[in-house]
């Protein structure tokens, strides 16, 4: 298994214009881009003005409500930015280009990588059509031959959604292959009447940087707006720290813009820290931890605190995943392949307890015949439990 260091070596190797702020031998620290921050578009002229001395050139990205600025060679992005544009008790007006990740556990341990189930899963019951909720997804993509998926109610947010499994040409399944497709299932099979919508802004890796994730998110808002698709329940299973630890501004703004009656969840993070994990710890998403595959108690790996709103097992998850063979062997007298995936797996993380209260969401609300924030308290209610049995309802594990 890798260590939280070994993975983000290979992160960082993988994405080179990145780099970690954080102390040394702290592997939670903030990821950014190289040279370059976002400035929300009121801004952006003001900001030019005052750094035109470290900066050398400004790219409006008018969609987003952002411009993106690149600086000069010798200029640090954080020093100009604490120092100039992130004062105290205000709005920031300049921040890095976050980098955002998939949230299966990766801290190094059993639980990190996912395991092959060699018998099928039962296929999720049908349900009624009437009432359904929309739920999107946005991650890694989605296995559209998979069994679970192949007559289902689903649709492509925006261009191609296969969930790739090995980018780089290495045999092996890449770090977050099938992440989109599992996270999926576990929506499938908790709420088999819901239509998704799913959109591919994570890679195989599981990484993509804050750009790439506020234009998917625009993609999202089109889709709701423009072609009368109400997004009722958003799944994020990913996340990023800041640099200051403040809530990103333009991702706060791009996810409100999507609009009072879509309820967003996200994935607390698995550092086992009380850090804030953004978008997990915007007031106005549903932040979710991870318990035991009882339910009886927090995960050793789940972030926590005060802005985590709700609890699901998020061990040793079931749920649909890719086909895929890669070059390990059976294990000696065994028929135990350990990366021989044939359509269904177990995996750990809060990115699979964060799909389940985005379920709940969509199953209660097509009961009830009503949208899932009406009842958001309900399900909240039945799922605050943290690490004192488990949650209450019919939710329970």
């Amino acid at each position: 298994m890798k260590t939280s260091a070994e993975r983000l070596a290979r992160v960082l190797e993988r994405h080179p214009k990145f780099y970690e702020v954080a102390p040394e031998g702290d592997y939670t620290g903030a990821i950014i881009r190289r040279g370059e921050f976002l400035v929300p578009a009121r801004h952006a002229s003001a900001v030019e003005e005052k750094a035109r001395a470290w900066t050398d050139r400004r790219t409006d990205l008018l969609p987003l409500g952002a411009a993106l600025f690149r600086l000069r060679r010798a200029a640090d992005v954080v020093d100009l930015i604490a120092n100039d544009f992130s004062p105290d008790g205000k709005e920031t007006l300049a921040s890095p280009v976050h980098l955002f990740r998939g949230e299966p556990n990766y801290q190094g341990g059993p639980g990190d990588v996912p395991v092959p189930v060699a018998d099928p899963l039962p296929e999720p019951a049908k349900a009624p059509s009437s009432h359904a909720v929309t739920l999107a997804v946005l991650d890694t993509g989605l296995s559209t031959t998979h069994p679970w998926f192949r007559n289902q109610s689903w649709e492509a947010v925006d261009g191609d959604i296969t969930d790739r499994l090995d980018d780089d040409g290495n045999y092996e399944l890449d770090a977050q292959a099938g992440h989109g497709t599992f996270v999926a299932g576990i929506v499938r099979q908790r709420a088999p009447g819901a239509h998704l919508a799913i959109s591919r802004v994570l890679g195989s890796d599981g990484v993509c940087d804050e750009i790439e994730l506020l234009r998917a998110l625009r993609a999202l808002q089109h889709l709701s707006t423009h072609h009368n698709r109400r997004i009722g329940v958003l799944n994020l299973s990913l996340g990023a720290y800041t640099w200051n630890d403040r809530p990103p501004s333009l991702l706060s703004h791009v996810i409100r813009q999507l609009g009072v009656d879509t309820v967003v969840v996200s994935a607390a993070g698995n550092n086992s820290r009380d850090r804030k994990f953004w978008p997990a710890a915007f007031e106005s998403v549903v932040g979710v931890g991870a318990l035991t595959a009882d339910g009886q108690k927090r995960t050793s790996f789940s972030n926590h605190g005060n802005w985590v709103d709700a609890w699901a097992p998020g061990e040793r998850v079931a749920s649909s995943f890719v086909e895929f063979d890669g070059p390990e062997d059976e294990a000696p007298n065994t028929d135990i392949d350990p990366d021989c995936f044939t359509g269904f797996a177990t995996w750990s993380g809060t990115s699979f307890a964060a799909p389940r209260i985005a379920a709940e969401l969509a199953r209660r609300a097509q009961e009830q015949r009503t949208s899932p924030r009406q009842v958001l308290a309900s399900v909240l209610d039945d799922f605050a439990t943290e690490g004192t049995g488990a949650p209450r309802g019919p939710g329970g594990p």
